[in-house]
């Protein structure tokens, strides 16, 4: 379905009667599907719509189209306009028609279609019939009346359809927004989840790695073996592998002495602390041994002390 003609609204019918010494013009409002209505010829109005023109009178002739003369008519396009309709051609010559169009053009009015001797309905008919988006683009005066004329009418119903739209935009953009940023802080909340989760994961494969892996030396051999080294007269208070450095937190990195141990405990003399760092840094499995702290207890005869071990 062709919608152009409906979009384009009424139809100017311009009925011109050819006379010996000039022409004369009545006007003529065409609305698809309607009866024609007799107006009052207005040039301006005219020049704002869409406009077909239909010659008769004087220099206007009609012959059967199936005659020689007909036949003539049509091989001879710059000399001869003409229309057929019921097995008849009407035609004129063109030259006749100057002053006419000379007049319409000075008056803003560039018809879309000629026709000749024929009557206001047909020609509208005609013209609303052969009517295409592609005349829009033709770089004449014809197509820039026509798209012109377009515009005017589809003006209104697209600006209200925008002011429309722009209503509707002002009162669902609220709540719209509220479920945008409702619907957001849900996918933030959600993503700093997710990344909590990731870090954990992360943390307790980390975590996991590092007590699956199996040291060089077994922790239980250096356990024994620092006890091997302990004298008679030492007691040993704690012991200690790769003990933490700080408390544990849930939700944390465990934070500890890698390849150390710590060895702490009381002697009688200091000989016998050094006796045991003699006896440790002996040993295969403690690559460094290191007296971090001795001191006397308060009150008493014997020694505290702290020693340090590198495995």
């Amino acid at each position: 379905m062709n919608l152009f003609p409906y979009i384009l609204g009424p139809v100017w019918v311009l009925d011109v009667t050819l006379t010996s010494d000039g022409h004369t013009i009545a006007a003529w409002c065409c609305k698809m599907g309607g009866e024609p209505q007799q107006t009052v010829y207005d040039a301006a109005a005219v020049a704002k719509g869409v406009a077909v023109v239909t010659v008769s009178g004087h220099g206007t002739i009609v012959k059967p189209a199936d005659s020689q003369l007909a036949a003539r008519v049509r091989d001879d396009r710059a000399t001869f306009l003409w229309s057929e309709h019921d097995g008849r051609i009407a035609f004129v010559r063109r030259e006749r028609l100057q002053g006419m169009l000379t007049e319409l053009s000075e008056a803003g009015i560039h018809p879309q279609r000629i026709e000749v001797s024929a009557p206001p309905d047909t020609a509208a008919g005609e013209l609303l019939a052969g009517l295409g988006w592609r005349q829009l683009l033709r770089p004449t005066a014809e197509g820039s009346s026509l798209a012109q004329a377009v515009v005017r009418r589809a003006a209104l119903p697209v600006l209200g359809l925008f002011l429309c739209l722009l209503a509707a935009n002002a009162a669902v953009a609220p709540s719209l927004n509220t479920r945008r940023q409702t619907l957001q802080k849900e996918l933030s909340a959600r993503e700093r989840t997710a990344s909590t989760a990731a870090d954990a994961t992360d943390r307790q494969r980390a975590l996991l790695a590092e007590f699956s892996a199996r040291p060089a030396v077994s922790r239980a051999v250096v356990c024994d073996r620092i006890a091997e080294a302990v004298p008679a007269q030492v007691v040993l208070t704690r012991l200690a592998v790769e003990p933490l450095t700080k408390r544990f937190e849930a939700g944390k990195p465990l934070q500890r002495q890698e390849r150390t141990a710590v060895v702490a405990g009381t002697a009688p003399a200091a000989g016998d602390v050094s006796t045991f760092v003699e006896r440790l840094a002996g040993a295969a499995c403690c690559r460094t041994v290191r007296l971090t702290n001795v001191e006397r207890e308060r009150d008493a005869e014997r020694l505290v002390f702290r020693i340090e071990i590198g495995l």
